[in-house]
């Protein structure tokens, strides 16, 4: 199961719900007919979707079975999950789940550590890489997920190759 959002509370008193969407664009959300909600996969419970659409600047959705305030406010909190098989991925996108934990390597073999997360700024997303705590500079890199830096990304292999352009210095925190 992927997270794709999480209930963030009621909306009006009819039971529709404001949505925090994960997907990309937030809209995506509403591709989906089934939602499964809970705190984790395994205790998530199946919600058919009848309505979901963009208000402003929010997500609203209705689900089957839930029509008054005292209903939705009951799902308040929790996420939104569905099955991986569900989404679909061009062959130039990656889900963000199947790069944490993946190896980062320079251009010349060496590695560069481990990704631990990525984080979405506006312009575009960043990947935080972790290194070795023996790395000769250990610490923190936050590389643009961009074509001049993200050179080659192989999922079967667990593997991110990688440009740190002149200036990408900038981009490192050192662990003391």
């Amino acid at each position: 199961m992927l997270e794709v959002g999480v209930i963030q509370k009621a909306h009006g008193l009819k039971g529709a719900l404001t949505v925090y969407s994960h997907t990309r664009p937030a809209i995506g959300i509403a591709g989906y007919s089934f939602w499964w909600l809970g705190s984790t996969p395994e205790s998530a419970r199946r919600y058919p979707v009848t309505r979901c659409w963009q208000h402003g600047k929010r997500i609203l959705a209705e689900l089957q079975d839930i029509h008054d305030i005292q209903a939705a406010e009951k799902l308040g909190g929790l996420k939104i999950w569905v099955p991986t098989g569900d989404v679909d991925v061009d062959e130039d996108e990656y889900l963000w789940e199947d790069l944490i934990g993946c190896r980062v390597l320079l251009q010349d073999g060496s590695l560069l550590g481990e990704v631990t997360a990525l984080e979405e700024y506006g312009a575009q997303d960043i990947l935080s890489v972790r290194t070795a705590e023996d790395a000769a500079r250990a610490g923190e890199w936050m590389l643009p997920f961009i074509e001049q830096v993200i050179l080659d990304v192989d999922l079967d292999a667990g593997c991110i190759t990688v440009a740190l352009p002149e200036g990408m210095d900038a981009c490192f925190t050192p662990r003391f």
